[in-house]
């Protein structure tokens, strides 16, 4: 096995990585156009078997896509990290990552904290009943939407990080709404997945969260819907229970050394 820089043939290497395990290609491709230079890979000769790759904002570093194949053994995905922070932690930025509890474990032994417990919440396309009218509808498509999102990124993730948002998340499937008090984007991933990420209210705006998410169900119901909520923010996980989101298991963020200023109450998907 090789744990290094990536090699020729990239893309063709996520293509067939995709047919094996659920990732999001249009990430992956992205962060490596971005910056090659803090991307890894796993290889069994020719072969890509894990990927892991960052993101540098303004003040921090988000690990955003960690993938492997089953078979890859827990030193391999232990050393793709290393590898990695032995990359980017010179620079002495906090660095994040939204880590499965399947693989805590391996982010714990390379040094990094629990900040805080997440859910990943999921609809798998259940009806609700509720009413969505065309004043609705005009009430959340404003066309400022980075705008609303501008107003209030720094509150919630301490940061600026509109770069990533436009760089990494945004895609033509992308999909974004925003009122006064807030702003959602999805975008599809995998074949048959939605993905909400990110979105963030300012504080008490439950009414306006509630037309946000009716919008997203209405135009992406058929879909399963996945978000990554914070655990202990009561309103949040009542928010999407109401509307038939299932917690289906626990994410922890984690950090590596300086604890980052993230505002859960105003992040309803991270």
């Amino acid at each position: 096995m090789f744990v290094g820089w990536i090699r020729d043939g990239f893309k063709e290497s996520i293509e067939e990585l995709s047919r094996q395990i659920v990732c999001d290609k249009h990430a992956i491709l992205e962060t490596y156009a971005h910056n090659k230079s803090i991307c890894f890979g796993v290889y069994d000769k020719d072969k890509l078997c894990g990927f892991v790759s960052a993101y540098e904002n303004k003040n921090s570093f988000t690990i955003n896509n960690f993938c492997y194949t089953r078979e890859l053994e827990q030193i391999y995905k232990i050393r793709l990290i290393e590898l990695l922070l032995k990359n980017i932690s010179r620079k002495n930025k906090p660095i994040v990552s939204m880590v499965s509890q399947s693989e805590q474990d391996i982010f714990i032994e390379a040094g990094f904290l629990e900040h805080s417990l997440f859910y990943q919440a999921i609809n798998s396309g259940e009806a609700v009943a509720f009413n969505f009218s065309h004043a609705t509808a005009q009430n959340i498509s404003s066309r400022n939407h980075l705008l609303t999102f501008n107003q209030y990124e720094k509150k919630a993730f301490g940061e600026d990080i509109s770069s990533y948002l436009q760089s990494i998340l945004h895609r033509s499937s992308s999909l974004s709404f925003s009122t006064q008090s807030g702003y959602i984007h999805s975008y599809a991933f995998g074949g048959s997945y939605i993905k909400i990420s990110p979105w963030i209210m300012n504080f008490e705006s439950y009414s306006d969260a509630e037309k946000l998410l009716r919008g997203v169900l209405f135009h992406r119901g058929l879909k399963q819907i996945i978000a990554f909520i914070p655990a202990g923010i009561k309103e949040i996980v009542e928010l999407y229970k109401s509307y038939k989101f299932e917690l289906k298991a626990s994410y922890w963020l984690m950090y590596y050394k300086e604890q980052p200023k993230i505002n859960l109450e105003m992040i309803y998907a991270y």
